[in-house]
């Protein structure tokens, strides 16, 4: 019975140890994460020799991709950004989204991670690009913010820009300035610029916590926290012009404003990229889509671990001792029979 009950105790204990890596490392994501989504951990300082060991490994190319092409999307619709961080990080790239990195999940899924270190040194004053050389696509605030810096620092890199129609576009960066918003008053750092030098954790010049990526980098790109409704409309314009006039051929201009089906924009992309010596069969298998079921996968693979962890369990609990009179008879009549 003792040796019973040391097994039972030694499989709680692994499954309590599974189900806190998986709360610790895991997210079931059943929309695009938004920038300042709660996965990132506020309370914990990150440590960038983690980060870079995380991405040290090149994952492998997804099937019918031929190229591994640094590529930035200086896009301003959180929406075609969110995708395209999907999309690629499906393809077997190394991807940034704002301050969010994708990395292979302990259970055959995706897992997201937080990277700050550009959005920090951003928001510090000026954009340190070290650690965009940690992957091989980049997108969200603050890439679009460094898209000249960007353009001298890698010659060879090719440019994304998927344009929406300016009312379109202003619904859907509405609701992630809200949520950025939310993020940086959660962490103690939100409000006007001005009102955030006050406090120790915020000051410029220090080490800044990577929760004052929020709001600062849309304090940044369209001059308010709060959303102008007129003004941030003028900056989208202004950027989106200044996108086309200054990368020339390495930019693929994307047009988002007219229905296109997911296919047709792989194609394109893949066409500019140099992604695949047959475009039209890539494109086929690999649509312009989001892929959530990728980050899914690594819950269910929990799910299931878990289910069996619990069923071994029970039977361990259940099952009779053999170490005792009325288990003993029990194995040595179950032997008998067979």
């Amino acid at each position: 019975m003792k040796l019973q009950r040391s097994l039972v105790i030694v499989l709680v204990l692994a499954f309590a140890a599974t189900a806190s890596a998986g709360r610790t490392h895991t997210k079931k994501l059943t929309e695009p994460m938004p920038f300042g989504s709660d996965i990132l951990d506020t309370g914990k300082e990150t440590d960038p020799s983690d980060i870079q060991a995380d991405i040290a490994l090149l994952p492998a190319l997804a099937e019918g991709v031929n190229a591994r092409v640094k590529t930035f999307s200086v896009g301003l619709d959180p929406m075609h950004e969110q995708t395209a961080a999907e999309w690629f990080e499906s393809l077997g790239y190394r991807t940034l989204t704002g301050d969010v990195k994708y990395v292979k999940g302990y259970w055959g899924g995706t897992r997201a991670e937080a990277d700050p270190r550009l959005g920090a040194s951003f928001c510090q004053g000026a954009a340190d690009l070290a650690p965009t050389q940690d992957y091989d696509f980049a997108n969200w605030l603050p890439v679009p913010n460094v898209l000249d810096e960007l353009a001298s620092t890698y010659p060879d890199a090719k440019f994304l820009l998927f344009e929406s129609e300016p009312g379109r576009w202003l619904d859907n960066v509405y609701i992630k300035a809200q949520e950025a918003a939310l993020r940086g008053a959660k962490c103690g750092c939100g409000g006007d610029v001005e009102d955030r030098v006050d406090n120790a954790k915020c000051r410029l010049g220090d080490e800044v916590h990577f929760c004052d990526v929020y709001p600062c980098v849309y304090e940044r790109t369209f001059t308010t926290s709060a959303v102008d409704p007129s003004a941030w409309v003028d900056t989208y314009v202004r950027h989106v012009k200044n996108v086309k006039q200054s990368l020339g051929s390495r930019l693929l201009v994307v047009d988002m404003e007219t229905p296109q089906s997911p296919i047709a924009v792989s194609q394109q992309i893949a066409s500019h990229l140099g992604l695949s010596a047959n475009p039209e069969a890539f494109a086929l298998a690999h649509p312009f889509e989001p892929h959530v079921l990728a980050h899914v996968s690594e819950h269910r693979w929990l799910v299931f671990w878990f289910a069996c962890v619990g069923a071994l369990g029970a039977a361990i609990l259940f099952a009779p001792s053999p170490f005792t009179d009325g288990g003993a008879r029990f194995y040595r009549d179950m032997a008998e029979r067979v």
